[in-house]
């Protein structure tokens, strides 16, 4: 398919780095990549912004982060140190979390840019900024994004933000979808003998956390013995700790705010419901480390949590607007212990171990690898873009004797069992897909191919 890229110098733009007091799934993103990539030879330098006792430059897990600036200068401080430092940069992963970096301001037209999106914010600048400020913040990450980045290539970490950039910013790169890893340990324990969720995420408006604090009187006329804990930090936590006494439930909430990563995890495989109220996220890393600690997770039918739950499956979505408190206590009911299979967490479980760090990281630096080629071309923006995939299924029997997947080409996915062939071919409909099969060598029999959907994206494809 394609040989691995030699040692190149990656710059990781993100605002905050993981030792951010307000570091969250994006950060654990690029750290992840970062320490991953420099692991496999690449020189990783991460740009963000200063942090409150810890050094303008530190090596960590073999890379090398820059800090300069606050919450909004960092852009700046970015652009200029990638512009004073254009000529060793052989690569940028621009990670945007609502505002763009606009790196290819400060870099040559013939240097990879890959723009790393984890959702879309154009409805949450509104909750967090007066009007002219959101304005700003839409028209930069909409109009603004558009401009700069033009057709270079883009990273969505689901189908959910994937049609967000097509639909909301209207961005005219080529989209591959890339969805996060996660790590977490697993501790041997059992589930708590009574009712019990949980709830783990940064205290913020957007995650509305308050919704599951409200709900819980409800919940508590159904199951009075019910425990809640909520974990994470947040400005927030005051007002939800005033909103659990007002509803007079403060003797079934836990806020677990020093909660380390052991600590979570145990109070996470623990529990018999995990759930997230967030009006809408990129992917869900807290979703899939909740699977793979065996606990099924309840949200409502937003962005991002549409694609990390298998809805029946692996958790359950509901509408937007429903009661909460009703559809907890139903679920409660169902997971009681007369009733709880094994089943469900082995479903979660092997969902969750679908999504790996490894996976993540050797799908970006392909996504690299290919864009270095794009513009390496006489005339790149010529080259017509589409997000149609095409899923084919090959019996193994059907193949040739001999046949690797090194003749496909870059950016095509695999999955090989025993039993059978699976391919995502990119940017190509059914027809141009058996154009494909037919120049690699893959004729025999009656292969079934389909037009991918979206979670077609998130099989375990290598890539």
């Amino acid at each position: 398919m394609s040989e691995a890229p030699g040692p190149t110098h990656i710059v990781v733009t993100n605002w905050r780095d993981l030792r951010h007091p307000q570091a969250g799934g994006a950060e654990l993103v690029c750290q992840e990549f970062a320490a991953r990539a420099a692991a496999s030879g690449h020189r990783v330098t991460l740009l963000s912004a200063k942090v409150p006792g810890r050094p303008r430059r530190e090596v960590i897990d073999g890379y090398t982060v820059r800090r300069a600036g606050g919450r909004f200068t960092v852009y700046l401080h970015a652009l200029v140190w990638l512009f004073l430092h254009r000529r060793a940069v052989d690569a940028v992963l621009d990670s945007q979390n609502g505002i763009p970096f606009f790196t290819p301001l400060a870099v040559s037209r013939r240097t990879p840019v890959i723009l790393l999106l984890h959702h879309i914010h154009q409805q949450q600048f509104g909750q967090y900024f007066p009007a002219p400020v959101a304005a700003v913040g839409r028209f930069l990450e909409s109009r603004g994004c558009r401009f700069v980045y033009g057709r270079r290539s883009i990273v969505a970490v689901s189908p959910s933000t994937r049609q967000g950039a097509r639909r909301e910013l209207k961005l005219r790169g080529e989209v591959r979808i890339v969805p996060p890893g996660w790590r977490v340990t697993r501790p041997v324990t059992d589930k708590t003998t009574s009712p019990s969720i949980v709830c783990v995420g940064r205290l913020v408006p957007h995650k509305r956390t308050r919704l599951l604090i409200e709900a819980l009187p409800k919940i508590l006329v159904e199951h009075p013995d019910t425990q809640v804990h909520v974990v994470g930090v947040g400005p927030e936590h005051a007002r939800l700790a005033a909103l659990a006494a007002e509803h007079q439930v403060m003797h079934a909430v836990t806020f677990h705010q020093q909660a380390g990563d052991a600590e979570r995890d145990a109070l996470v495989a623990a529990s018999w419901l995990a759930v997230s109220c967030s009006a809408g996220e990129g992917w869900g890393i807290s979703v899939i480390e909740a699977n793979a600690l065996g606990t099924p997770v309840l949200a409502f039918d937003r962005p991002g949590l549409r694609d990390s739950i298998k809805d029946g499956e692996t958790g359950w979505l509901i509408p937007e607007g429903s009661d909460l408190g009703a559809a907890l206590a139903e679920k409660l009911d169902l997971l009681g212990p007369r009733r709880r299979s094994t089943t469900l967490a082995q479903v979660t479980v092997r969902w969750a171990d679908q999504f790996t760090w490894e996976r993540m990281t050797a799908k970006l630096l392909t996504v690299i690898q290919l864009e270095h080629r794009r513009l390496g071309l006489t005339r790149p923006e010529r080259r017509h873009l589409s997000d149609v995939a095409t899923v084919v299924r090959i019996p193994a029997a059907d193949l040739p004797v001999g046949w690797t997947p090194d003749r496909l080409r870059r950016g095509d996915s695999v999955s090989h069992t025993d039993r059978e062939l699976t391919l995502l071919l990119a940017g190509v409909d059914i027809p141009g897909a058996q154009q494909v099969l037919n120049r690699v060598g893959l004729t025999r029999g009656e292969p079934v191919l389909r037009v991918a959907r979206g979670s077609d994206h998130l099989l375990p494809f290598g890539p």
